[in-house]
């Protein structure tokens, strides 16, 4: 009878371990090949403007990036060209106006900076809105059924290069990120940039703290994706040309130790941006929970400026309900996860 039963139970573990790696396998079969800023390309200053934040000295230096080559970024100091100190692109937008700054980016005397100088590319808080299962196949991946939902982000964003910490069943999501460049009002259209996001995840709290008779969004996730490192963000803010479709144009790639685990476009999210704005303010008197803490996504009068908007992730992250309990099949300490996307540079993010 135990002979029996150890086999039975034998076949179980063998059963779970090859549907683990299974279904944590890849789903591109692709490497990659170089360093992840080999070949990044930049905006075109007729179709948007792309900021950065040069941390090397005393304070951060605002400029607008121009072009990249194989020695670094080349870019023009906007405090340098007007005499006027700003440190925030949301500032300079709202002080000088579009036109100036472009004029500043064409005809502004030119520095080089390494991408290691680059810090994280606007001032912001530490409480963000973001959006779950926004993407069709992800939805499917995981399981779940209930549509797109809304969660608060709670953590200060990290600079492009940062390490993190593992937490539990340690996860990536890369992400377009969308910032709000003025408070987002009912009777407002909302006006975006955009950078690059990785919406790291302990998809062990997360399921643990769920609680299926509320609503998806309002347990768990807040505790699970918030907290000191979890979203480096940058290194670049692009703020494309008014009335421009920016958000669809881009194509999100995530490689760990050089492997393409994710590549989607984000024209394939189904709240854009100016959506997942206009939810949240229709949810600002909904509670999400944080342990003991009770939180609201907004407030009802308008997202501050500033405020992120985490969009969603595509299909291929570590996470199925079937992988949950073997910890080998999430991130472990020493692998290198990259973010990257056309027009707005790369994450590059080591685990500890």
């Amino acid at each position: 009878m135990k002979t029996w039963l150890l086999v039975i139970v034998g076949a179980i573990a063998c059963a779970l371990l090859v549907s683990s790696i299974v279904l944590t396998r890849p789903a591109f079969d692709a490497m990659l090949e170089g360093e992840p800023f080999d070949g990044i390309s930049m905006l075109p200053l007729e179709q948007g403007l792309t900021f950065a934040r040069v941390v090397s000295g005393t304070s951060p230096t605002l400029v607008i990036v121009r072009r990249v080559s194989a020695e670094g970024l080349h870019v023009v100091d906007i405090g340098a060209a007007t005499s006027r100190p700003v440190d925030d692109p949301l500032l300079a937008m709202a002080s000088m106006g579009r036109e100036q700054l472009e004029q500043i980016a064409r005809t502004g005397t030119e520095m080089l900076v390494r991408y290691e100088e680059l810090g994280v590319p606007l001032v912001t808080g530490d409480a963000h809105i973001a959006a779950g299962t926004n993407y069709v196949a992800h939805a499917e991946e995981t399981g779940i059924e209930d549509g797109v939902f809304l969660f608060p982000k709670l953590s200060a964003p990290t600079v492009w290069n940062a390490p993190v910490e593992r937490r539990g069943r340690f996860d990536y999501e890369a992400e377009l990120c969308a910032v709000a460049l003025t408070p987002v009002r009912p009777e407002r259209p909302a006006q975006f940039g955009y950078m690059l996001c990785n919406d790291f995840t302990d998809r062990w709290s997360l399921v643990r703290d769920l609680d299926f008779d509320q609503p998806m969004g309002t347990t768990g996730f807040t505790e699970a994706k918030g907290g000191p490192g979890m979203m480096p963000l940058g290194p670049f803010l692009v703020i494309p040309s008014e009335g421009s479709a920016f958000h669809a144009s881009v194509t999100l790639e995530l490689l760990v130790n050089r492997r393409l685990r994710q590549r989607a476009s984000a024209a394939l999210m189904i709240w854009p941006p100016a959506e997942i704005a206009a939810r949240a303010l229709g949810a600002c008197t909904q509670d999400y929970h944080k342990g003991e803490q009770t939180v609201r996504l907004t407030g009802c009068d308008a997202i501050p400026a500033g405020t992120i908007l985490l969009t969603g992730t595509p299909e291929g992250v570590l996470f199925h309900p079937a992988t949950l309990w073997n910890p080998f099949a999430y991130l472990q300490s020493g692998d290198e996860v990259v973010v990257r996307a056309p027009g707005l540079g790369v994450l590059w993010n080591r685990v500890e």
